[in-house]
């Protein structure tokens, strides 16, 4: 991962964006994710989920029988790459139905839109 400093106002922008993933998948708004994900997004939840482009990824969500009842973004570093491009390291808490909470690592690469910060990659890595 690259280190390179982010503007504050970038660094923040970027935050939201990952703060709104959770937002959108617990209110079931699949169709609203091309707020947050970039159109060539690559989506990579190892056996949960995994699709590359928007439309992909929104058809992947609206099939899962089960989806989690809560998603918590936490621990989020943001490293610039350029002016464009970060890399994310997030951890994040799912609270599934029957009150199992499942832990994971999120890994993504966000890039500057003309809409404004946008996520190109997502790598999920369960925990425990």
């Amino acid at each position: 991962m690259s280190n390179q400093p982010v503007n504050p106002a970038d660094a923040r922008a970027i935050e939201e964006v990952l703060n709104r993933v959770a937002y959108l998948l617990d209110t079931r708004e699949y169709d609203r994710l091309g707020e947050v994900f970039a159109p060539e997004i690559s989506f990579d939840n190892p056996g949960r989920l995994t699709a590359s482009g928007l439309d992909a990824v929104i058809a992947a969500f609206q099939a899962i029988a089960t989806p989690a009842v809560s998603h918590h973004i936490t621990n989020v570093v943001v490293n610039g790459v350029d002016d464009d491009t970060a890399e994310c390291d997030s951890k994040a808490l799912a609270l599934r139905a029957g009150g199992e909470v499942t832990a994971a690592i999120y890994r993504d690469t966000v890039t500057r839109t003309d809409a404004g910060w946008r996520i190109s990659a997502r790598r999920i890595s369960p925990l425990g």
